[in-house]
């Protein structure tokens, strides 16, 4: 289990729902944990407006411009790369289940999540 919690440090009543996913790089579990939402930090007064648009990720009241963040177009060479390696493989050949692999792991890089 990956992530940054604990999760020996719950009990077992409170474990509502366990996903098993299947991505390129492993599997995965994901716990569904009930727990008591406690708000730590203090009220200030200040309010501030939000606007998520196409041209940034988002804009606030105070002029503050956020640039979209673009995983998958910087990562779009080494994708290409390795999925004209796959193209140059046999079909049925353990090169290309390793050439898939590799492909499906950068594409995951490429989404954020791994």
């Amino acid at each position: 289990l990956l992530g940054k919690w604990d999760i020996q440090s719950y009990e077992l009543k409170d474990i509502k729902r366990v996903r098993l996913i299947r991505r390129a790089d492993g599997y995965y579990a994901q716990f569904c944990v009930s727990i008591d939402v406690v708000d730590i930090q203090p009220k200030t007064g200040n309010e501030i407006g939000l606007d998520v648009g196409i041209e940034s990720f988002y804009t606030d009241s105070n002029g503050h411009h956020e640039p979209n963040p673009q995983f998958l177009r910087k990562a779009e060479k080494s994708i290409k790369h390795s999925q004209r390696r796959i193209y140059k493989k046999r079909k049925g050949s353990s090169g290309r289940k390793k050439a898939r692999k590799l492909y499906a792991k950068k594409h995951l890089k490429g989404r954020g999540e791994a």
